[in-house]
């Protein structure tokens, strides 16, 4: 395949893409890749050494933010790009060895660059492409190593992992959503224990001193704060040894089995949060068993690589007994029926799929229903949490300016009385 003879290749599927084949001065030709999808792992390699150049120019903390990024683990971006490109090269016919080691050239994030040089390293030996994955359980998960295995057999590798481009893109959605639900939050509930924290341990001791030296009694609301003042100073180490050994007990306890159902459990049941979490785990339960289903992958099989994959420990444990249900000839939607874990219109679909053979389908369809319903709480959480958030710091801080000031209003009505 020369320059002349195809600059650009056509993909019905995926849409055109450019492929600029240039000769390096050993005569040999190089695929230079280029994408306009938003997700480019680095520059065109006949640019690179040059943009390098410039980077350096940039100061040092855009040079150090580059390193810490190359340096860390795959983001999703960077593993939907590796699935992305590998189903544009696939269907254009370049050869898997070839095509993996164009892409690990373009690649940023050195652990994915190792990976992807090493996989291919070990098909040239005559391993498959998904065998060769399992080496690296901290980038490819086990479903989807399972659904390139299946794509492999029925010979639609570049089908399966373009699904499994869009299957990462979605799921990182979701979960960027859910942070950015839990970001504002959160950043004013430690800003409020900063604030009180510094006027307990600063402010009111101060201003205490003054209420004693008026010899009159304090209000019942100035007392409490004041006694809370003291116990923070005079007990700080004990405050800091309890808050400590509460979180690396809370750790090592969700590194149990027992322990991290009790987490999953409780997440679950937060007020507002734990619907917005089970929406998530059922879209993300749902996509994976459908993008399964439709690469060839039997139901058993799924649902046991989709347990596995869940993140949550109660949702495994029952998509696990539904596999055994199965096992037994009992269907997925009767095994599922009157179970809190999943909704009765979600039971019920799956149901209909069953009895249409269009599982697969359905499940995509229960998924693309979950992720509109996760946009539309995440929406509504943020409506209502701004102000009962500005409600609950108003009437802490309150409190504690209250009682400071009514004191205060006290002593200089005595004094403008004398």
């Amino acid at each position: 395949m020369t320059k002349k003879a195809q600059d650009f290749l056509v993909d019905s599927a995926l849409g055109e893409k450019s492929f600029d084949l240039k000769a390096s001065e050993s005569g040999e030709e190089k695929i230079v890749l280029s994408i306009e999808e938003g997700a480019v792992p680095a520059s065109l390699l006949k640019e690179t050494s040059e943009k390098m150049k410039k980077i350096k120019g940039k100061g040092l903390m855009k040079q150090i933010g580059d390193a810490l990024k190359s340096a860390g683990q795959p983001n999703a971006k960077d593993k939907a790009t590796f699935f992305r490109l590998m189903a544009i090269m696939i269907n254009a016919g370049i050869p898997l060895i070839k095509s993996l080691d164009t892409i690990a050239d373009q690649t940023v994030n050195q652990h994915l660059k190792t990976a992807i040089f090493e996989i291919a390293r070990a098909i040239e030996k005559g391993t498959t492409l998904s065998d060769s994955m399992t080496h690296y359980p901290a980038i490819f998960s086990e479903s989807q190593i399972g659904m390139i295995k299946s794509g492999e057999s029925a010979g639609q590798l570049n089908i399966i992992l373009k699904q499994l481009a869009l299957e990462v893109e979605k799921t990182a959605a979701i979960q960027r959503k859910i942070k950015g639900a839990m970001i504002y939050p959160s950043l004013i509930f430690v800003v409020m224990i900063i604030v009180v924290s510094v006027m307990m341990i600063f402010v009111v001791p101060k201003i205490s001193e003054l209420f004693a030296q008026s010899g009159k009694e304090l209000p019942l609301l100035t007392r409490i704060v004041v006694g809370a003042s003291q116990f923070m100073i005079q007990k700080w180490a004990v405050i800091f040894g309890v808050l400590l050994g509460v979180i690396l007990a809370a750790t090592g306890a969700s590194r149990t089995r027992q322990g991290k159902y009790t987490v999953d459990y409780l997440i679950l049941h937060l007020p507002a949060f734990g619907s917005l979490v089970q929406k998530s785990i059922l879209a993300r339960f749902s996509r994976n068993l459908g993008n399964l289903l439709v690469s060839g992958v039997p139901i058993i099989q799924g649902l046991n690589i989709n347990a596995k994959g869940i993140g949550n420990e109660i949702y495994k444990r029952r998509i696990l007994l539904a596999s055994e249900d199965i096992a037994r000839g009992i269907p997925l939607g009767e095994s599922l029926r009157d179970t809190p874990e999943f909704p009765d219109m979600m039971v019920q679909m799956i149901s209909v799929g069953e009895q249409t053979a269009q599982l697969d389908n359905i499940s995509v369809k229960i998924a693309e229903y979950y992720e509109d319903e996760v946009d539309t709480a995440v929406a509504a959480l943020s409506k209502v949490l701004e102000p009962a958030i500005l409600v609950v710091v108003g009437g802490v801080v309150g409190a504690i300016v209250g009682a400071v000031m009514m004191p205060i209003i006290n002593l200089t009505e005595l004094t403008g009385a004398i």
